[in-house]
């Protein structure tokens, strides 16, 4: 039966038809009864101007962003082994950490929580995932044989990860100096015409001005950022407001960075693309920044969840973690290699190597 009734306002993820959990289902704005087959449309008065909306930073830094924040209540369980914290849906309970695969022994405990502003929904399923997945294994060379088995793609767990984005009006004032190359015409030692380049340098100093929009830094600890790095571009302009119906069926990593260390990572990347815009201003063949000092102003912020599909298998005694972006498909994944296949493949071609400089000296 597929029955597609609106739940309004509700916030409820049980079915009304008979009971059983509701579990919202990726690419659509549809909770869906795994039970008895219902599907009840996810109607939200929330615009979504609300999902875009910027906060006011300063505000925030010198009150306490989770005021600015609507609470909810959350079962909050911290993995012992890497104090990855997830929430959980009340009648939810995983045994096992979906960032490292330890066992969990402990209870979830009732914690209240700030709720995001806005989530951006899944919208790749489980089995696109898992494709994705063993394609890239397919793809591996140099991987022990058994590695099939030990990374089962059936072992994929949908989360939603927190991150903050920040937007700011800069402007830099600098000093530096520009060097300027030029040549030269000299004798050396042997009394041979030669030509060198030399530098010359000039002291500098002047403003540059550049406007941020949704710098994204993550607030999670449970996942190195080289990971989630890779996985971008997010489609940030589809973020919906936050309702926790589209949690419905997937686990929540609760924000373990503070909003002051995420603008302060936030002005780090500005910093980058500044001191950029600061070289192209001084000219020249060389630049030396001496000093810059930047002003931020207009800053905002936005507190969101993204999703992923996150498998962790254990080789060895080392984890090894595959991580999709569940809108785009964008995929990294850690892999083992066969120390029997890379001494193998080195013998080989040390063996070919040698054939070569044995017939060449043959002529």
């Amino acid at each position: 039966m597929d029955v597609s009734t609106p739940l309004s306002d509700m916030k409820s993820v049980i079915c009304p038809n008979c009971g059983a959990s509701l579990s919202y289902k990726p690419g659509t704005t549809s909770l869906v009864c795994e039970h008895c087959g219902s599907s009840f449309d996810i109607k939200t008065e929330a615009s979504a101007a609300e999902a875009q909306k910027e906060n006011d930073l300063s505000a925030a830094l010198s009150a306490g962003w989770q005021a600015a924040q609507t609470q909810g209540q959350a079962y909050v369980v911290k993995c012992p082994a890497c104090g990855a914290q997830t929430a959980l849906e009340k009648n939810m309970f995983s045994s096992e950490c979906a960032f490292c695969g330890s066992l969990l022994t402990v209870q979830p405990d009732a914690r209240t929580v700030a709720n995001p502003q806005a989530v951006l929904p899944f919208k790749l399923e489980k089995d696109a995932a898992a494709a994705g997945f063993n394609k890239w294994l397919r793809k591996l060379w140099f991987a022990p044989n058994d590695l099939k088995k030990r990374a089962s793609s059936d072992r994929f767990n949908g989360l939603y990860l927190p991150f903050w984005t920040f937007d700011a009006a800069t402007e830099t004032a600098y000093r530096g100096e520009r060097g300027d190359h030029y040549t030269e015409t000299r004798r050396n030692s042997k009394g041979e015409t030669e030509t060198v380049t030399r530098t010359r340098w000039t002291s500098v100093s002047g403003r540059v001005s550049r406007a941020f929009n949704d710098i994204l830094i993550t607030a999670s600890r449970a996942l190195p950022e080289k990971y989630l790095a890779r996985l971008e571009p997010w489609d940030l302009a589809n973020l919906a407001s936050y309702d926790n119906r589209y949690l419905s069926g997937f686990k929540a990593e609760v924000s373990q960075v503070d909003i002051a260390s995420g603008f302060e990572e936030a002005k780090q990347v500005m910093a980058n693309a500044i001191q950029q815009d600061i070289r192209r201003d001084i000219g020249g063949d060389e630049q030396h920044i001496n000093d810059m000092r930047t002003q931020y102003d207009r800053t905002t912020y936005k507190y969101i969840l993204l999703p992923v599909w996150l498998s962790v298998y254990r080789y060895g005694n080392k984890i090894y973690r595959f991580v999709v972006n569940a809108r785009s498909g964008e995929v990294h994944g850690e892999r083992p290699y066969s120390a029997i296949k890379v001494a193998l493949a080195v013998l080989v071609a040390l063996i070919i190597i040698g054939l070569v400089i044995y017939f060449t000296g043959q002529h």
